[in-house]
């Protein structure tokens, strides 16, 4: 009798602590996948896309170099218009991106890098090329939801994938809604996605009657969702805690999938290589 109520004691106990242990596990998991982003400045990488719009799901490629402060950029695309260019160092060509469309007009062209034609119905403006927005967006809700953001947090093991072994988590927002808004002075979808750390492509749903980049005023009711996405899977590679595998959720189901190949974060940039004039490039 004295020997089961040890083994049911020790059960207990065991069973107590596995709660704690595995907040401080995914606490300790997701830290360290912010540390990484923010640690590692330049980043070469392939990049797949698949994002949901009014038509279905729109699928893209490209490789790509990526300097985060002072922000850098080069892209060249795969799908859609194979073999485009990208070139977007801030501060530089009047803040415009640099274009080589590989196509007519057959000529280099700038423009906003926020511009709807460049955007081409896609979520995201190549400023936001990389992890930074993932790292803004997890140190919002750190300070938003404290300890309640890793009881929403499900650790879902060890996966491999492309070869790569990674920390599987599924954090699931149970807030995730539609509210209103009231803009600002000047605001527009777009500067409210990138201020609010939203997706430019809900608000776009959401808000039919305005493009993009049209000026709103404190009379132009919109709406926005509470946080980015209803629910996020990421697959976090064990080696250098980069999420390379993401899978974004709203209320409709599937909404984003992006997956990095051949990611390198510890390259040296020549300054050449954001350079109009680099040897590899068609500008």
């Amino acid at each position: 009798m004295k020997f089961k109520f040890f083994q049911l004691l020790i059960v207990f106990i065991f069973s107590a602590s596995i709660p704690a242990q595995d907040l401080d596990f995914k606490k300790g998991l997701i830290q360290k996948m912010i540390e990484a982003i923010d640690k590692h400045n330049q980043l070469e990488f392939t990049m797949f896309r698949s994002e949901r719009n009014e038509k279905g799901f729109t699928d893209g490629e490209f490789y790509a170099k990526v300097q985060n402060v002072p922000f850098k950029l080069y892209i060249k695309n795969d799908k859609p218009r194979p073999g485009s260019e990208v070139l977007y160092i801030e501060g530089r060509n009047d803040n415009r991106a640099l274009i080589n469309p590989n196509s007519f007009p057959y000529f280099s062209i700038s423009m906003d890098p926020d511009n709807n034609i460049l955007l081409a119905g896609g979520h995201h403006s190549v400023r936001e090329a990389g992890f930074m927005l993932l790292s803004n967006m997890f140190k919002k809700y750190q300070k938003q939801y404290g300890d309640l953001l890793y009881e929403m947090t499900t650790y879902n093991g060890l996966y491999k994938w492309n070869e790569r072994k990674c920390h599987k988590i599924t954090i699931e927002y149970a807030d995730y809604k539609t509210i209103n808004y009231t803009p600002k002075k000047g605001e527009t979808l777009y500067t409210i996605s990138r201020s609010q750390l939203l997706n430019i492509g809900k608000l776009r749903e959401y808000n039919k009657d305005y493009d993009d980049d049209d000026i709103l005023d404190k009379d132009d009711l919109i709406t926005i969702n509470s946080v980015y996405a209803k629910k996020a899977v990421l697959l976090i590679d064990t080696e250098n805690y980069f999420p390379i595998y993401q899978l974004i959720h709203d209320e409709n189901g599937l909404y984003e999938k992006y997956y990095y190949k051949n990611l390198k974060t510890d390259v040296k940039f020549e300054n050449e290589e954001f350079n109009r004039d680099f040897s590899e490039y068609n500008f």
